[in-house]
């Protein structure tokens, strides 16, 4: 992955950048182990990720610092900043939930009711 020489980047039109998505290993809350297996067909379920920018024309009410949930797959590869920064692009259509706290995937905290740990 190539780092881009910028500290900042701004989505055009309706697009969202989003960073911190999270790829490793999940627990559900009753213990079940959901391996990282994104590469394969079991690999296949939603992920977080945190809002970096919206774009101008974007009505959705995401801010920065949002966090969403996104359907599998609907993300571009990473850019790395050299901040240090993977940021993606998400397709707006594909973004499922939004919340304004930590929703703590690694332990699986997309699993149950929503608010549930």
């Amino acid at each position: 992955m190539a780092v881009l020489e910028i500290d900042k980047l701004q989505p055009l039109h309706k697009d969202v950048l989003v960073y911190d998505m999270y790829f490793g290993e999940q627990t559900t809350k009753s213990g079940i182990i959901i391996l990282d297996d994104d590469e394969t067909d079991r690999g296949i379920h939603p992920r977080w990720a945190k809002v970096y920018s919206v774009g101008p024309e974007d009505r959705s009410g995401l801010t920065e610092a949002d966090w969403v949930l996104i359907e599998h797959g609907r993300w571009s590869r990473g850019i790395e900043l050299n901040n240090g920064i993977v940021v993606r692009r998400v397709d707006p259509k594909s973004i499922l939930l939004k919340t304004d706290v930590d929703p703590e995937p690694e332990i699986g905290s997309f699993v149950g009711p929503i608010g549930a740990k």
